[in-house]
């Protein structure tokens, strides 16, 4: 347990070897075997036998139940799915395998207690296309990943910043030519998917500065919020400069769910779909895809 720690164990005195092991004793104590998961328990009466001088060791102990605590919490996750379609097909029934829809977008959130982790999963039912947009928020440092994938092949655009400001970098595999340079950063630069979490949470107005992936730099935005068509819901709504849409969403006023989104202006617009109709359409539609004439040749040559 100490060697995992990276401490030592002969730099602790004979009190602070009686407040580890109180320590040790708390944290597998915690671990409920039939279940498997993990609850921080409170063990400060257990260590009452050690010396009143080990004042040093307890502020080494309190800090190192910190970090365990922070290790073995379970982390907060939601997840939002939706069906990208033509506006109108809403509430359709729509004929053929794929069940109709363009693509398939996952929203999950993931929040540990040092780093949050917000991404965007896009599959497209033609080609096989798939987009995933990661951003890590880490203190004041932030990770931007954003990689298209398809069955020939896959490019990544990377780009770390702080929200200080300062020097940032940007790294890009998979493009035109390998992308390695640096940029300077704004105060207050954010990305995407944190900027649609700002707005729906209420901390975002007004001009922001966003990194945007298709644009490859940091762009400033027009962040607002709007009252929406129908009771209840508000409309978050990002644009840039030339008018054009990064993100638009639809926002219950008590939840904060969201009801729709929509990435370009014109008719296409996600709605929310169940977790299990999302991964039934998932696994259809991602399926490898053997063209005609290949199933054509297999036929005719029969098995071997």
């Amino acid at each position: 347990m100490l060697s995992f720690l990276g401490l030592a164990q002969p730099r602790f005195k004979r009190g602070g070897l009686v407040a580890m092991g109180a320590l040790v004793v708390a944290v597998a104590g915690s671990v409920n075997l039939a279940t498997g998961s993990s609850v921080w328990v409170q063990q400060g009466d257990r260590s009452a036998s050690a010396p009143s001088s080990a004042g040093d060791d307890s502020r080494t102990l309190g800090w190192l139940q910190r970090v365990v605590a922070a290790a073995i919490a379970e982390p907060v996750t939601t997840c939002e799915y939706f069906l990208l379609a033509p506006e109108g097909s809403e509430g359709e029934d729509v004929d053929g395998p794929t069940g109709g829809g363009l693509a398939l977008i996952a929203q999950r959130r993931v929040v540990r207690p040092t780093v949050t982790l917000i991404e965007r999963e896009v599959l497209f039912e033609e080609g096989s296309l798939r987009v995933l947009h990661t951003e890590r928020l880490q203190g004041r440092r932030r990770t931007l990943t954003y990689r298209e994938i398809q069955p020939t092949g896959a490019r990544t655009w990377l780009a770390e910043w702080t929200v200080d400001g300062g020097s940032g970098r940007i790294l890009g595999h998979g493009w035109r030519r390998p992308t390695h340079e640096s940029f300077v950063a704004p105060r207050g630069l954010v990305g995407p998917l944190e900027l649609l979490e700002g707005l729906r949470s209420g901390s975002v107005r007004g001009p922001v500065q966003v990194v945007d992936p298709l644009a490859a730099k940091p762009s400033q935005l027009s962040a607002e919020v709007l009252p929406g068509s129908a009771p209840e819901i508000d409309t978050l709504r990002a644009t840039r400069s030339d008018g054009t849409l990064l993100v638009e969403a639809g926002v219950s006023a008590g939840e904060r769910a969201l009801s729709h989104l929509r990435f370009a202006r014109g008719q296409r617009i996600g709605r929310p779909i169940s977790r299990e109709e999302y991964e039934r359409r998932h696994e259809l539609w991602n399926r490898p895809r053997v063209p005609a004439h290949e199933r054509a040749r297999a036929a005719l040559l029969g098995p071997r």
